[in-house]
């Protein structure tokens, strides 16, 4: 028996203790801590079964390593989630194999209550899975306390990092601690994984697109953005106004960004919303939002770091998924709307919301230029009939669409994304030299002193043909 035990990566109480809730999502670094456990373990680790306690952070952490390795996360809730309240404990006999003491060593011990109900749970798990390696994420005093109970009492202070490994095994009929707070990237022969899911391939084009996307909103979301929260709000309440989504949904939102969107789709009666995006700053605004406001709804709602084209679920997960604003980073669209169609149930709606582009290709060219200088991570606004066959030809069925206009200031669309002075310069005399022939087909003018254009979105909703069951 060998198991690995996995501390959590960085939460959000470790950078603002006052949010009040111990069971939190991950900051910007803990993602990044996740992502470099999740390769390590995957070159380096067979492991049989991985087991998450029930805190959100450990959830969100063996979730990462799972989507790497081809794990499914079973989440033990007999583990103590670090603050549980102590409970009685019996020991569990494992033919002579079990952790928790014999009564002799309990009297020289003293185990308190929630040391004996940490050891009574872990007997539960090691038989279980008996003479595998597994692999269990919990958190610090899990560890810190599994360590004092092995080894005994003693004087030394035992430092647990985040994403550290802690390994311990069952040899000659005894525990042994083979190590404690081993990071993950420390040498070690490459293995061939067994189970790992085969990895997306990208193109060189692709993966510059995916790390411009990455550096974009790491930087927007480092700057204030109240402005953006407001201005959002405004915009994700009249997309959710053309959706008419029931409520009672398991839904998911891609390109979840500062994370408003499925909040509010929680908070409109949503039974379980997931929000990923690849920026990791920006789900560290997500989660600080949702810990921010302490709701019900709020505890329906997570966030997760995954790719778009290459979802982390399995088929036919979701009931609904909100994708907004992302199509446009997207040199190839098809594959996130095939990830979409994979993931709905029969009979799921997808809501999209995009930038569309005018119908003109010169001047749609001119107003992907503008954007682009706006926004390197942009691609493309795309035509209404592009945005058509690309949900049709994955053999989603449109039920509803419409064409909406927001009217927009150069300055604050400009401040949104914080674009350099240089490349500020360049749109506003782009669209200055456009203002008398419409050369962007955005409608650009004055008002005052201020320059404003619009903005042109299409909404859509379809659905996957079939018929929805309850999940």
């Amino acid at each position: 028996m060998r198991v690995l035990f996995i501390c959590h990566a960085e939460d959000m109480h470790d950078l603002y203790d006052y949010l009040g809730n111990e069971s939190s999502g991950l900051t910007a670094q803990g993602w990044e801590q996740a992502d470099l456990l999740a390769t390590w373990l995957r070159a380096h680790e067979l492991i049989d079964a991985l087991i998450s306690d029930n805190l959100l952070q450990c959830r969100l952490t063996a979730q990462r390593v799972g989507q790497a390795m081809g794990l499914p996360v079973t989440v033990f809730r007999e583990l103590p989630s670090c603050t549980a309240a102590p409970a009685e404990a019996e020991s569990r006999g494992m033919n002579g194999r079990t952790l928790m003491p014999s009564a002799a060593e309990v009297a020289v011990s003293s185990l308190t209550e929630e040391e004996a109900l940490l050891m009574a749970a872990l007997d539960k798990l090691f038989a279980e899975h008996w003479g595998t390696t597994l692999a269990v994420v919990t958190c610090n005093p899990n560890i810190v306390t599994l360590l004092r109970v092995l080894t005994g009492p003693g004087r030394v202070d035992l430092r647990i990092d985040h994403t550290s490994i802690t390994e311990i095994c069952f040899v000659n009929g005894k525990w042994r601690v083979n190590y404690v707070n081993r990071i993950s990237h420390l040498t070690a022969p490459v293995v061939t994984p067994r189970n790992a899911r085969e990895e997306v391939a990208h193109t060189p084009e692709e993966l510059e697109d995916l790390s411009t996307v990455v550096r974009v909103y790491n930087r927007v979301a480092m700057n204030d953005l109240n402005q953006k929260r407001e201005d959002d709000h405004q915009r994700i309440r009249h997309l959710l106004n053309f959706a008419k989504l029931p409520a009672d949904l398991r839904i998911l939102d891609i390109g979840t960004g500062i994370g408003l969107l499925p909040l509010l789709l929680a908070e409109d009666g949503a039974k379980q919303v997931v929000g990923i995006d690849i920026s990791p700053e920006m789900l560290e605004q997500a989660e600080y939002l949702r810990l921010s406001r302490p709701n019900e709804a709020s505890s329906r709602t997570t966030y997760r770091l995954a790719p778009a084209h290459a979802l982390p679920f399995r088929d036919e997960q979701f009931d609904a998924v909100t994708c907004r604003l992302v199509l446009n980073h997207a040199r190839r669209p098809e594959r996130i709307i095939k990830e979409i169609v994979r993931v709905l149930r029969p009979g799921g709606i997808l809501v999209l919301a995009e930038l569309l582009g005018v119908d003109n290709p010169v001047k749609r060219a001119t107003q992907n230029a503008i954007e682009e200088r706006r926004n390197a991570a942009h691609v493309a606004a795309r035509g209404a009939e592009q945005y058509n066959k690309l949900l049709t030809d994955a053999g989603l069925q449109i039920e509803a669409k419409e064409t909406v206009t927001f009217e927009r200031g150069l300055d604050e669309w400009l401040a949104i994304y914080h674009t350099d002075r240089a490349d500020a310069a360049v749109v506003r005399e782009m669209i200055e030299a456009g203002l008398e022939t419409d050369a962007a087909g955005i409608n650009a003018r004055r008002q005052g002193g201020t320059l404003v254009f619009d903005q042109r979105m299409v909404y859509v909703r379809a659905v996957k043909p079939g018929t929805r069951t309850a999940a």
